[in-house]
């Protein structure tokens, strides 16, 4: 409390000052730091699976192949749906045709800057790392059945060398996501 006359700041005011400071300086801590990274990272891990399961769930309701095509180079990749050509699983010489016009962009997603594909801490069982996506053509393809075209995995990795790893089984189209923070991969 002040006298009339006296100046200064009293004990509460300093502490009330002094805790806003320390909360401005961890929130600074944690965005700059690793923690920052490993939820970011974390994060994009989250949305690439939820567009995987996206891509499943539409393909089984529209019984149609949808698509996920990975473009390591740019440190993006894209959802897509064939609505050209009629599935027919019973015809393997006829497949489904991606890139051919008939496409439809559902939608484009560009990582963060300091989020990338690859791998900082080795391959997870034994898939190979490559450009940090495992699927031939750097496709996933998810059929009307739920099944995916191809086992396989997709690496997420930040400059602090986290990394994150989505894969999926082919024969369930089944999604999984793994982390390895530097003492091996665990889910």
């Amino acid at each position: 409390m002040r006298r009339p006359g006296q100046r200064g700041f009293t004990l509460l005011e300093v502490i009330i000052v002094i805790s806003m400071m320390s909360i401005m300086m961890m929130t600074a801590y944690y965005y700059m730091g690793n923690k920052g990274d490993k939820a970011q990272l974390k994060s994009v891990a989250r949305d690439l699976t939820s567009n995987m399961n996206l891509a499943r769930t539409r393909a089984i309701r529209d019984t149609r192949p949808w698509a996920i095509q990975f473009n390591p180079g740019a440190n993006s990749y894209v959802v897509i749906s064939d609505s050209g050509e009629p599935y027919a699983p019973e015809d393997p010489a006829d497949p489904v045709t991606w890139g051919d016009g008939d496409d439809t962009v559902f939608r484009t997603i560009t990582l963060p800057q300091n989020v990338s594909f690859g791998s900082n801490q080795g391959e997870l069982n034994a898939v190979a790392i490559g450009d940090g996506v495992s699927y031939p053509n750097d496709r996933i393809v998810f059929n009307p059945n739920g099944t995916s075209s191809d086992t396989g995995t997709v690496y997420l990795t930040v400059p602090s060398g986290i990394t994150f790893a989505v894969s999926t089984l082919a024969a369930t189209g089944r999604i999984k996501i793994w982390h390895n923070y530097g003492s091996g991969w665990s889910n």
